[in-house]
């Protein structure tokens, strides 16, 4: 995440600043899927993102999808969408 926040905004970053934009990107990255996936016709809920740091255990969600993404120059961004239905 560190290098792909530094890419995108030039400049270094490091524990506020950097948890402060994973959860931006994070806004970004669940608004436009949660828009795809219903086509703006249908009720969606999102929560605000949940930036982990360090071993964390999530409970209380009936599916979970890892969405591992590779970027070049970045290394691997790995996306956790917790679905409760």
């Amino acid at each position: 995440m560190r290098n792909l926040g530094e890419s995108t905004i030039c400049m270094p970053l490091e524990g506020e600043m950097l948890e402060s934009f994973a959860a931006k990107l994070g806004n970004m990255l669940t608004g436009n899927i949660a828009m795809s996936l219903t086509g703006g016709d249908a009720f969606n809920d999102i929560t605000p993102p949940t930036v982990f740091v360090g071993n964390t255990k999530m409970y209380g969600f009936n599916e979970a999808i890892h969405l591992p993404l590779s970027l070049n120059g970045v290394g691997t961004l790995h996306i956790i969408l917790m679905i409760d239905m």
